[in-house]
């Protein structure tokens, strides 16, 4: 070969070209299928086995999973939390209380901002089915948790949810 082919990018995908060339020119196809072929076959049980141990537990974390809570407006000091189906208000309302320092947390309630009106959420509402019947409804509306101090002037009457069965 040319020495001056041999320098920079152009002798290195030449090299290895011809390297892959000689090592398929060499290649012992049946013995190599045998072999492989049940190596292949027990790593696939073993990761069809891996993967119906694990479904059930990857199911339960999924994205949709966790809110997004801003501190005193909507989009400022937001944080990300964890939340179960079964997690009520309440149990939002303490992680928001702990995530963002609040002192006196009984003074401080979670409410929606849905077009441009703030919802306050009931104790025991479920903020995950929330989210899901704001995610499914039609046309589409942005909303926002937001963790805040109650008796705001902006909060009205918490609507009825819309029935979300289907989702849960």
């Amino acid at each position: 070969m040319d020495p001056a082919l041999q320098l920079g990018e152009g002798s290195y995908y030449l090299t290895t070209t011809y390297g892959a060339l000689e090592h398929i020119k060499n290649y012992d196809k049946m013995s190599v299928t045998r072999q492989l072929s049940l190596e292949i076959q027990d790593s696939i049980h073993r990761w069809e086995r891996r993967r119906t141990l694990n479904k059930a537990r990857v199911s339960r974390t999924s994205v949709q999973d966790f809110i997004n809570v801003s501190f005193l407006e909507a989009g400022s000091n937001t944080k990300t939390l964890g939340a179960r189906p079964s997690t009520t208000t309440q149990d939002l309302c303490n992680q928001c209380a702990e995530k963002f320092e609040i002192q006196d947390p009984e003074c401080y309630r979670l409410c929606v901002l849905v077009d441009g009106a703030y919802q306050q959420l009931s104790p025991d509402d479920f903020p995950l089915t929330v989210k899901a019947s704001f995610h499914h409804s039609e046309p589409k509306k942005e909303y926002y948790f937001v963790y805040k101090p109650m008796n705001s002037e902006q909060e009205v009457e918490k609507p009825q949810p819309q029935q979300t069965e289907s989702l849960i």
